[in-house]
This record gives structure tokens, C-alpha cells and sequence, in this order.
């Protein structure tokens, strides 16, 4: 993950950064926990979430290459929203004393956080347009391409609704539908793509 990085900033970074493996569920932090470090995802899907009420807001969800708890970064003491792991993941922890070892030691490791956390906050720039602009059925059709990888999704339905900004009910008669035009395949906890074009057609459909 730090192959942009000079060879001595990335053998620094090898030692600020410990690998972590969080089962489907785990809270890594919530709000208001203490802001001990910083995370990097290699593997899963992580949401980040605000307090709102009875039912949390969904402020966006990090994959692979994502960025997590920047609180630190800028000194702040506190994390201002939780992580929870959607899925088996796989990440990196720095503690925050290694972390601010490694910056100060090697400067050119804040372009290469600055360029992750920029590319999450297009992605949350992105995931605000279309839920401005787009009706449900065109965001679960680029959420599912998105998430699809090898051809299979291993989220619920809720979690689903929760990254569209949508009603579980919704998203669930949306799912029944494809899976009787052999768009999708379902099972528990599991959305399989198996006509990648016809669900293109339903993202860009107008």
C-alpha cells in the first residue's frame, strides 16, 4: 500500500503500521472514543456512521486502499464517528505515537494520507449527487457494480440500504425483481451479479 513512497518511508511506515484482522460487525471505534490512531484498509468494507436519532446516518463506507480515522491526523482527541466492520476485514493500524513519528520523520508520508483522504471525500462527494439526483433502483445498480468484484456482494439487504440511503423493504423488492429477470442471484447475505451489462443499463438508465 506505500509503493509511492521512497524506500526508507516505506520500510518506516512497515513498522508504524500493524496488520489487524476485525470480524463482520466489530466496532473499531464510536463516537466520541478517544482518537488512538489511524487505519487503512486492505481488505473488506468498513461504515462509518453518525449518531442521528434512533437510526444511525451513514456518512459512507471505505474499501480497499480507504483511509479511517483521520481524526489524528489534525489533532483531534476524539473521533467525531464510528467504524464498524460490514464485512471480514483486514487492515492496518498505526498507533499515534508511531503515526506522528513517521510524519515527522519522513514529510512525504502526508501526500500519500492527503491523496487517500481526498480520494474518499470525492467518493462521498459522489455518493451525496446521486442520492440528490438519483432514484433508488439507478443507486443500488452502481452500488452493486461497485461492490461486485469476483461476482458476489456479501452484504445484507440492510446494509445495502443503509450505503443507498433507502428502506430495507425497498431495496429487498428491488433485489426480487432482478432476481427474476436473471439480472442477480440471491441468498443470505449474498448478492451474486450475473448480468454485469443489464445492471449497467439500470445505473445509467434516465
Amino acid at each position: 500500500m506505500f509503493q509511492e513512497l521512497s524506500p526508507k518511508a516505506r520500510q518506516a511506515a512497515a513498522r508504524a503500521f500493524q496488520p489487524l484482522r476485525v470480524r463482520r460487525g466489530s466496532a473499531l471505534y464510536r463516537e466520541g472514543d478517544g482518537a488512538d490512531g489511524l487505519y487503512l484498509v486492505r481488505e473488506g468494507l468498513v461504515w462509518l456512521e453518525r449518531s442521528a436519532g434512533a437510526e444511525p446516518a451513514t456518512l459512507g463506507v471505505v474499501g480497499p486502499g480507504g483511509l479511517l480515522g483521520e481524526e489524528v491526523l489534525v489533532g483531534e482527541r476524539g473521533r467525531t464517528s464510528g467504524a464498524t466492520a460490514l464485512t471480514y476485514a483486514e487492515l492496518l493500524f498505526a498507533p499515534k505515537e508511531g503515526l506522528l513519528a513517521l510524519l515527522e520523520g519522513f514529510p512525504e508520508a502526508q501526500g500519500f494520507f492527503l491523496k487517500a483522504l481526498y480520494a474518499r471525500l470525492k467518493a462521498a462527494e459522489r455518493r451525496l449527487w446521486e442520492m440528490r439526483h438519483l432514484p433508488v433502483a439507478q443507486r443500488l445498480a452502481r452500488l452493486l457494480l461497485e461492490l461486485r468484484g469476483a461476482g458476489e456482494v456479501g452484504l445484507s439487504h440492510q446494509d445495502l440500504a443503509r450505503m443507498v440511503g433507502a428502506t430495507r423493504e425497498t431495496v429487498t423488492k428491488l433485489l426480487g425483481d432482478w432476481a427474476l429477470q436473471g439480472v442477480v442471484d440471491l441468498g443470505y447475505r449474498r448478492v451474486e451479479v450475473r448480468d454485469p451489462k443489464a445492471l449497467v443499463r439500470l445505473g445509467e438508465a434516465l
